[in-house]
């Protein structure tokens, strides 16, 4: 049999050392002072505007800000979310397209000022359905933040501190709970540098496919949200400067490597930046699905696994070119390069 050349194209693309994950969405209240979110549409990555189930919530006086353990600081822009009012405040957003969204990664700031019998968190919806909240619940009157299924109670965190900005970080997982159950960890104040290893929460449910972000204050209770991101990975939602590296505009890139760059490290490219991300075909770049779409002719694979990678290939045989049972397998470990590149393998004539 002849076997064609190549037979095969087999393209590895280390989408997580190649190309940067995504960032799904990002709201970072960049309004008015005072004014209620309603209607508003700032931010990137989002269906709609905020709309409101009762109260609004309102654009705080001043945003939030946040250092971790090690110095790293968190990228910040805008004001902050605000929940207070003379009655209960809900302000939900849409995202995901109307498609739930799963194994995503989320993150935002998030301070309590005060003591009180209410209820205050941000709750993640699927349609009129609340699925998992971070809240204050109303049955508890400390700054604990809590995890649960639903929109409140669930697993105290034991963390939490009045008046204190703390950063939220959660990982929403599909099929990874017990019984194939969708699984939410929660991390509080985690360091920037590196992915959270030992939550603080962890909360399960069957199907967790979200498709809004709610924030909420019983009867005018004040919280205060900010910095409201979702993305693919831990990094997505959580840009930072190193400690010890200048970022003397706060847009995410240090002053040195602005120099590098020949740009202004006193003026931000927040707004080029968020572009970019958004647009990356004007500017003949790929996400993660585009680099997995460049088949030209063969297959991409995504990495998965630690270096060496193991490839394994299928040798099949057929009489009637509609059966093809396995004539043998052919399994070979890779070491990868360190440096960004793809891999492809051909098949030949002997």
């Amino acid at each position: 049999m002849k076997v064609p050349t190549p037979l095969l194209s087999l393209c590895l693309a280390l989408a997580g050392d190649c190309a940067s994950a995504v960032q799904i969405a990002y709201e970072p209240f960049a309004y008015t002072a005072a004014a209620p979110v309603t209607d508003l549409e700032g931010g990137s990555g989002w269906d709609f505007a905020w709309t409101q189930d009762g109260e609004s919530c309102v654009t705080a006086a001043d945003g939030m800000s946040y250092t971790d353990a090690s110095g790293s600081v968190l990228s910040v822009s805008g004001l902050a979310a605000e929940t207070t009012g003379s009655a209960t405040t809900r302000s939900f957003r849409s995202v995901g397209g109307g498609v739930g969204l799963n194994d995503v990664w989320i993150s935002f700031l998030y301070r309590l000022p005060a003591t009180n019998n209410k209820f205050e968190g941000v709750s993640f919806y699927r349609g009129a359905t609340a699925l998992f909240t971070v809240s204050k619940p109303s049955v508890n009157a400390s700054a604990n933040i809590f995890l649960g299924t639903g929109s409140s109670g669930g697993v105290n965190s034991l963390k939490g501190v009045f008046g204190t900005t703390h950063l939220v970080v959660l990982h929403l997982e599909d099929g990874a709970g017990s019984g194939g159950a969708d699984k939410v960890s929660m991390y509080i104040d985690p360091l920037l540098t590196g992915n959270p290893s030992i939550p603080d929460a962890i909360t399960q449910g069957a199907n967790l496919d979200f498709t809004s972000v709610r924030i909420a204050g019983q009867d005018g209770a004040t919280l205060l949200v900010d910095e409201l991101r979702i993305g693919e990975s831990f990094a997505d939602v959580t840009p930072h400067v190193a400690a010890g590296a200048a970022d003397s505009d706060g847009d995410g890139l240090s002053d040195a490597q602005e120099a590098l760059l020949g740009l202004d490290p006193q003026v931000s490219n927040t707004a080029l930046i968020a572009a970019i991300k958004a647009h990356p075909d004007y500017f003949d770049l790929y996400t993660s699905a585009g680099i997995l779409a460049q088949t030209e002719g063969g297959v991409v694979l995504q990495k998965s696994g630690n270096n060496p990678v193991s490839l394994t290939f299928e040798i099949q045989q057929s009489t009637n070119l509609v059966s093809w049972p396995v004539l043998e397998t052919v399994t070979r470990p890779v070491s990868l390069p360190s440096d960004k590149s793809f891999l492809r393998v051909t098949l030949q004539n002997p």
